[in-house]
């Protein structure tokens, strides 16, 4: 096997949880391995620190897997899945209320490069790192011994895919061909359609954030924007909302969002397909008691995050003056390049900017189901900010 030595004063972070070894960090690089290979990872002074998939493609060289001295092969990729079954177990997952939710999450479940998330008697996997692509029969193997579903799909790897060197596009890989699966989050019926959605199918990671603001919503009048298929918008309007607005720039996501209303016997509900900057801009001030931004990722890359946060804090800025006085607003952000001390300077910003006082009730990050490892702050990527506007 293959070895990669960390230079000096480099293995600090790994020492302490980080699952990444970045190419900077390595000393020497060497040309006798293929992207995907997996390879033994030491310090500059010989110690062993793991074994993971490397890829001298990417700027993240290597992805740990394991810090053990054990093969990367079909009887570990068992175990790990088998070890997420077993922890979602015991945080209750699958229920009568809930049967979608993360079952692996990459790093934090020890098989970096993949995610799969659980819709009802189907399964989506995506990757996004060429070694664990290469182990994808393996892993189909152990979710059909751990899981029996009745369908796994393959979901897009989107950029990724190009970066690493691989190719993967939406189908069924084993099971019954099927275009969508019905589930149900905190209550809320759901139809995903995994080869077609954004991700797998849905956004899982602000499960817990729904439930919130579902419990918060009796009577209020309610603005979701990027509303997508329904998310906090379902959660509100099940919730006891007076009205929910949903706004989105799609109308294929509004047409499911609509579905799902009418799946779940909810209303008021009305949908609006718009630009979510512009909707904002026409809006009238002072009019919700409940309102929620949840954007898509504004910042891709290092060279994309001052921009991101002027737009960040214009768009919240908008939504702020929607607010009426003693409303509660909730704003989010899935850009891992944005920390939440960074984010809640933002917003510090945008109420400056919309000549609104805001004052921060909690702060949250992806549920439970999606768990990372210690030391990797790269994997808690989602801002959840509840505040009461005046």
């Amino acid at each position: 096997m293959i070895t990669l030595t960390i230079k000096r004063g480099r293995a600090k972070p790994l020492w302490y949880g980080h699952p990444w070894v970045y190419s900077q960090a390595v000393d020497g690089e060497r040309e006798d391995y293929e992207p995907g290979d997996v390879v033994e990872v030491r310090d500059s002074e010989g110690r062993y620190i793991g074994r993971g998939f490397a890829n001298p493609r990417s700027k993240i060289r290597v992805r740990i897997v394991t810090r053990r001295d054990e093969a990367v092969d079909a009887a570990l990729l068992r175990a790990r899945v088998a070890e997420a079954v077993a922890l979602r177990a015991k945080l209750g997952l699958p229920s009568a209320e809930t049967s979608c939710y993360r079952l692996i999450n990459s790093e934090g479940d020890g098989l970096p490069g993949v995610v799969v998330d659980v819709y009802g008697d189907a399964v989506c996997v995506q990757f996004t790192a060429l070694g664990m692509k290469r182990l994808a029969q393996e892993l189909f193997d152990a979710l059909e011994a751990e899981l029996h579903p009745r369908t796994i799909y393959q979901a897009s790897a989107g950029g990724f895919a190009a970066l690493e060197g691989f190719s993967a596009e939406p189908c069924v890989v084993r099971g019954e061909s099927r275009s969508s699966v019905p589930c149900v989050e905190n209550g809320v019926k759901l139809e995903i359609e995994p080869l077609s959605g954004q991700k797998t199918g849905a956004f899982l990671d602000q499960r817990e954030n729904r439930a919130r603001i579902g419990s918060l919503a009796r009577g209020a009048k309610v603005l979701d924007c990027y509303c997508y298929v329904g998310g906090f918008a379902l959660a509100a309007a099940r919730g006891g909302a007076a009205s929910v607005t949903g706004v989105d720039v799609s109308a294929r996501a509004l047409e499911k969002a609509r579905a799902h209303a009418e799946l779940n016997g909810v209303g008021p509900f009305e949908l609006v397909e718009a630009d979510v900057f512009r909707y904002l801009e026409g809006a009238r001030a002072r009019s919700y008691d409940l309102v929620l931004v949840d954007p898509p990722k504004f910042a891709r890359a290092q060279k994309d995050l001052e921009a991101a946060l002027k737009g960040y804090r214009r768009l919240n800025a908008l939504a702020l003056a929607t607010c009426k006085e003693g409303a509660l607003y909730a704003t989010s952000s899935c850009s891992q390049l944005v920390d939440m001390a960074e984010f809640e300077r933002m917003l510090a910003g945008a109420a400056q900017d919309a000549g609104r006082r805001v004052t921060v009730l909690h702060g949250a990050s992806q549920g439970p189901d999606h768990p990372v490892p210690p030391g990797f702050p790269e994997g808690r990527y989602l801002k959840f900010v509840l505040c009461r506007v005046s």
